[in-house]
């Protein structure tokens, strides 16, 4: 096994098409997992007015605000802000990440699963 370096900026990454999501790129950070079962992460790069749809999961996750500003609304609760913040949204929680800008919002999110959840998407090496 050798060092992998990859540039965000050099990263293709795919629009996201659910329903809900708008003017949102993705990118996975962990391409294939090996010993990394119960975690996967993703870069969110949104654009103004780019938005996920408001859903919830069986996961707790953390998303790092890499660059701009997020809204976030979890449940009753909203607050918007900007790069250097982390965020941690519980299980089972409706939320939902937007870009009020100024610019482009950049999020790092990171999937943190139980023994017996298997993460819903593996990337490749391909994608």
């Amino acid at each position: 096994m050798s060092l992998k370096v990859r540039k965000l900026s050099e990263e293709p990454g795919v629009d996201e098409q659910e329903e809900g999501f708008s003017g949102v790129n993705s990118v996975w950070a962990v391409l294939k997992r090996t010993d990394l079962t119960g975690f996967s992460s993703r870069i969110f790069r949104m654009e103004l007015g780019g938005h996920t749809a408001t859903h919830a999961h069986d996961r707790e996750h953390v998303a790092i605000v890499v660059s701009g500003t997020c809204k976030v609304e979890g449940g009753e609760d909203t607050a918007k802000v900007g790069a250097g913040s982390i965020m941690t949204v519980p299980r089972n929680l409706p939320h939902r990440f937007s870009n009020p800008g100024p610019g482009r919002l950049v999020l790092l999110i990171m999937n943190f699963f139980t023994a017996q959840e298997t993460p819903e998407t593996e990337a490749t090496e391909e994608s």
